[in-house]
């Protein structure tokens, strides 16, 4: 078994979940609110109990948008390290590639486009 796989069970994920849960300063009531189900709930999750709940899913969802999912189930987890909270994560990553692929593609068009105006103005100028 790897070390990854050893060291992230279910008591870990539910250790990480208090710890998230605490940093954005949220209680086991609001977070159970959240996510339509009890403040047991919660806990019992957090304890690493109940994990077969779909609740232990829609907790990863509701923490997964405030951190990566990576950084969730990295092998090194440190709760301090404010870069766990970084917004530049993989859906951001996806829009920046996707703006990035159309800004390309409009100066490739434009380029193009300045190409063809030249050309024309001048074959006119040479009419004249």
């Amino acid at each position: 078994m790897d070390t990854f796989t050893q060291s992230l069970d279910v008591k870990e994920m539910g250790r990480r979940f208090k710890l998230i849960r605490h940093k954005l300063g949220l209680t086991q009531t609001q977070v159970g609110t959240i996510l339509n189900t009890t403040q047991l709930m919660v806990f019992r999750i957090e304890k690493g109990e109940n994990v077969l709940s779909p609740f232990f899913l829609g907790m990863m969802q509701l923490y997964g948008q405030y951190m990566s999912y990576d950084a969730l189930l990295a092998n090194h987890f440190d709760i301090e390290d404010e870069s766990l909270f970084n917004k530049d994560f993989v859906v951001n990553k996806i829009v920046k590639e996707k703006l990035a692929t159309l800004r390309d593609n409009v100066i490739a068009m434009l380029e193009d486009t300045g190409k063809e105006l030249q050309k024309d103005i001048n074959a006119a100028a040479g009419l004249l």
